[in-house]
């Protein structure tokens, strides 16, 4: 019979337990995920807190929990698949993103979108000068000084696109002109911050020197991406749209091929693996069968079976007892501060600049684009696998990031569900089957046996496979 809960050092039995463990941490993750969503939070938020019950915060401190259930020489195995399900992920929301709806909604989103990264950019940048020192405390090696300050500084920028189209998805706001203002600039600013991210990474895997050319090199790469490897897809996949083949398997072999390709460059040249899936998901077709069928079936392995994995790592090095001090308690309420206010603010001001529309719904977009998420956990994931956080200052951004996206839901129907009131239909609620027209309202009709989908919208919104019931509910959120 296999050892299972023989001597860790020793890695003979790693597969047995990696699969034990694997059991364990779906079940919580589950257990969590259930027990959060009748608070109506999003599930990420459960895998984070299972990963924190396993680690060292509470179950870590059980000797024979540590030594024999979760030696700490078995995290690396899920760093390893969960960073599968985040290269999945990220490649999965690039392709969420429709390029031609983001330049339809530029000059009432731009303005805002900028102000909600400059903003937070530059309250980050100041932010990190204090926290350097704090950051090289307990003999944590000191990381390169500019690598650090633009991840601070792009991790105060973030507004978590998936888990902004799940909240504005399950409150039925996603095609109302909230909905349309938040995730466009939602796009805007992950992209900015996600650019802003793996130049820091390069900075973090050399010297100065080094990491402008890795900028340079990175700059050429994305010109060659959304060209030449761009348009190549692109007449491919118009071939076999034409053949009527478009799920041809080569072309799909192709595709992944293409993923992994771009992530692999995108390591070795000292980004993140992440960028390159980012990438490569945004160049692919936006239209027909290979959209909306490739991203259902990736977003249900990645979701619900590999993305877990990476969050609860997170939670594993996340020790809640190295904050026990009261100065460092009193650093991460700074930094949550500093991250909301530089937020709320920006897009409070300059939504009622822009849209010109009440005070509630000008809050309302700053609580939305406060929810940061998991991309945020993503990006803080990365700053400790590329040794530019410690241990100590990783815990307060989590906490920060937690409380932030926690507070998103009880916020928004507080200040903006409870009195908002959707557009009248064209005609009376007669029936389930939708359809959408141009312009802010929705026509409902009854048809005899089918019901009508995946009619397009000139709507404005930016993922276009959530079909809008017409009355706001505050259901479960989902997965993103």
């Amino acid at each position: 019979m296999v050892a299972i809960f023989a001597d860790p050092s020793l890695d003979a039995n790693y597969w047995p337990r990696f699969l034990m463990q694997l059991f364990i941490i779906l079940v919580l993750v589950r257990i969590m995920g259930a027990l959060l969503s009748l608070i109506k939070q999003p599930s990420v938020i459960g895998e984070i807190i299972a990963g924190v019950i396993i680690g060292p915060s509470v179950l870590g401190n059980i000797n024979w929990w540590t030594n024999h259930i979760f030696p700490t020489s078995s995290w690396n195995y899920f760093t390893l698949v969960g960073n599968v399900g985040l290269i999945l992920f990220m490649f999965n929301l690039g392709l969420e993103l429709e390029q031609e709806k983001i330049r339809k909604q530029w000059k009432r989103s731009l303005p805002i979108a900028i102000s909600t990264i400059i903003i937070p950019y530059a309250s980050g940048i100041g932010l990190s000068y204090y926290l350097y020192d704090i950051n090289n405390r307990d003999g944590f090696k000191a990381p390169d000084r500019v690598a650090f300050i633009l991840f601070i500084a792009s991790s105060m920028s973030f507004t978590a696109f998936p888990v902004l189209a799940s909240i504005l998805t399950s409150t039925k706001l996603l095609s109302a002109k909230i909905g349309s203002v938040t995730i466009s600039c939602a796009a805007i600013d992950d992209i900015m911050a996600w650019c802003s991210l793996a130049i820091a990474g390069a900075f973090a895997k050399g010297s100065g020197i080094v990491g402008l050319w890795v900028v340079l090199i990175s700059i050429g790469y994305i010109i060659f991406m959304f060209t030449i490897v761009k348009y190549t897809i692109k007449f491919i996949h118009s071939f076999l749209v034409k053949r009527d083949d478009e799920m041809n398997p080569f072309f799909l072999i192709g595709v992944f091929l293409m993923l992994i390709a771009s992530a692999f460059f995108c390591e070795i040249l000292g980004i993140h693996s992440f960028f390159g899936a980012f990438i490569a998901g945004i160049i692919c077709p936006k239209s027909g069968r290979f959209n909306t069928e490739l991203f259902p079936k990736l977003e249900l392995v990645t979701g619900q079976l590999l993305l877990p994995l990476f969050f609860a790592s997170s939670g594993m090095r996340t020790n809640l007892g190295s904050l026990n001090d009261s100065f460092y308690g009193g650093i991460t309420v700074l930094i949550f501060a500093v991250a909301t206010l530089a937020k709320f603010l920006p897009a409070f001001i300059m939504t009622k600049i822009m849209i010109r529309d009440t005070w509630k719904f000008s809050a309302a977009v700053g609580i939305l684009m406060n929810t940061r998420g998991l991309v945020e956990l993503i990006a803080l994931n990365i700053g400790l696998q590329l040794n530019i956080l410690s241990p100590r200052l990783f815990t307060m951004l989590i906490i920060m990031a937690l409380v932030t996206t926690f507070m998103t839901c009880p916020l928004l129907w507080l200040v903006y569900l409870r009195t908002y009131k959707p557009d009248p239909p064209l005609l009376g609620n007669t029936s389930t089957s939708k359809v959408n027209f141009p312009t802010r309202s929705y026509l409902r009709t009854r048809l005899p046996s089918t019901r009508i989908h995946n009619i397009s919208s000139n709507a404005p919104a930016i993922t276009g496979r959530y079909n809008q019931p017409l009355r706001p509910t505050f259901s479960t959120i989902s997965k993103y």
